[in-house]
């Protein structure tokens, strides 16, 4: 629990993270309109996209487009609840102080 919470905050702290999420708020898109929509590279929409998965933030999805019958992906984000508190920290930092090697 403590390391997928770590994970996650890792992940949001990302430059760009945020404004994928905010994009993503609104309604599913492509991994080419939340790049143009934000104005940064497609590559770099990709790997944050890849990040905010792996942490359950957000899910990739295959749908078909409506014009061309194409098969497509779309990036949605997931519902999701970041809950901290001092006893949290605390916590994740008592971790942290038991896996350091010396």
């Amino acid at each position: 629990m403590m390391e997928k919470l770590r994970r996650q905050l890792r992940v949001l702290s990302k430059t760009h993270s945020l404004e994928i999420i905010g994009v993503l708020y609104e309604n599913p898109t492509y991994i080419s309109d939340i790049s143009g929509k934000i104005g940064i590279p497609y590559a770099t929409t990709q790997q944050r996209v890849v990040e905010l998965m792996h942490c359950d933030l957000v899910e990739v999805f295959h749908t078909v487009d409506e014009f061309s019958r194409r098969p497509i992906k779309m990036v949605r984000i997931k519902n999701f609840r970041i809950s901290m508190s001092p006893q949290t920290i605390k916590t994740m930092l008592s971790h942290d102080e038991k896996n350091i090697v010396l």
